[in-house]
């Protein structure tokens, strides 16, 4: 984290206040999106719990906090808590809405001021809100009672696959060669 030089020149410098309060919004969005999930689960899958609030934790501070493959299993258990415990369809929105800003924040660059901190926020926005209307869609959609047809699920198939193709970074293609 970036730090400012104590008032007294002597010690640990401290961290800067922005980059603080966004660890402790990662904080607040992880524990949240492991302990949502947890009133459903049930027998050996209570063991997800511990397991999912000490990745949060180690995510956000310590060693292992520089690893980015840290936070994503955190998400994992999070994600693997929801599908064992089986929630309705507002917790399944809520821990996706948690999860999604779980994520955007835990990769936040260490090293911030306010000013890069509100142009890192600002720029985290659009993958925020668009989270947030595709959770809404998804929820409609899913309280919405629709017979099986192999249509809907060819349709499902396709959108899926669309959207894993939009998704997949692009590799340059190779220049032309000057005639």
């Amino acid at each position: 984290m970036a730090s400012t030089p104590d008032r007294s020149g002597r010690g640990r410098p401290r961290p800067h206040p922005a980059a603080v309060i966004i660890r402790a919004a990662a904080g607040s969005l992880g524990a949240g999106m492991i302990i949502l999930p947890a009133p459903e689960l049930h027998g050996r899958s209570w063991a997800l719990l511990p397991a999912g609030l000490l990745l949060v934790a180690a995510s956000l501070a310590g060693p292992a906090a520089r690893w980015r493959a840290v936070g994503t299993l955190a998400a994992g258990v999070a994600v693997l808590e929801a599908a064992l415990g089986r929630p309705g369809l507002p917790g399944l929105a809520g821990a996706g809405l948690l999860i999604l800003g779980y994520l955007l924040l835990v990769d936040a660059p260490r090293a911030m001021t306010a000013a890069v901190a509100l142009r890192w926020l600002r720029r985290q926005l659009p993958a925020a809100v668009w989270g947030t209307l595709v959770a809404a869609a998804v929820l409609a959609v899913l309280a919405v009672p629709v017979p099986v047809s192999a249509w809907l699920l060819v349709a499902g198939a396709g959108a899926a696959v669309a959207a894993t193709v939009a998704a997949l970074p692009r590799r340059p293609g190779r220049p032309r060669q000057p005639r």
